[in-house]
């Protein structure tokens, strides 16, 4: 008999929340990733968008995203997943990367963008959601979404 492998689940929600518990000592930063502001609704994001922003032009955000490269794309998409599967009516959760590739075709085309990366699956509809994967495209210039924003709505619409 074929057996398909476990799911590991792996929330992100810690990782989300790392976007305004652990802040670096810019200005900017303390005044702008609060937890009143980073609230997870869709107005949110675009604080994110400001934040990311900064980290590509700013010399401290391109040193910060240098420094801690994988740790930064996983908070943002960590907090962008949370933003969409708070608003997808609870039917999306997170998982591990490599078992969701085990049990699913629908990570063909992806490959992994950050260590122990983790994606949003929709067992009831076979549906995986990779906003890791979206935030490092973004960072890496090779985004289809002009911002995170865009890409949050446009994935609660679908």
């Amino acid at each position: 008999m074929f057996f398909k492998p476990k799911l590991l689940k792996n929330d992100k929600k810690y990782s989300a929340k790392l976007l305004f518990e652990d802040v670096s000592s810019e200005t900017w930063d303390k005044d702008n990733l609060t937890k009143a502001n980073l609230d997870f609704s869709i107005d949110s994001v675009r604080r994110v968008n400001e934040y990311a922003d900064r980290l590509i032009q700013t010399e401290f955000g391109q040193q910060l995203l240098k420094e801690h490269h994988d740790n930064l794309i996983t908070r943002i998409g960590a907090y962008l997943g949370e933003v969409i599967k708070n608003h997808k009516d609870g039917q999306y959760r997170w998982f591990d990367f490599n078992s969701i590739r085990e049990n699913t075709v629908h990570l063909n085309n992806y490959s992994i963008s950050v260590q122990d990366e983790s994606v949003l699956y929709s067992k009831k509809m076979d549906d995986v959601l990779c906003p890791i994967y979206e935030v490092k495209q973004y960072f890496d210039g090779q985004s289809k979404y002009t911002n995170f924003l865009e890409y949050v709505e446009v994935t609660i619409k679908e």
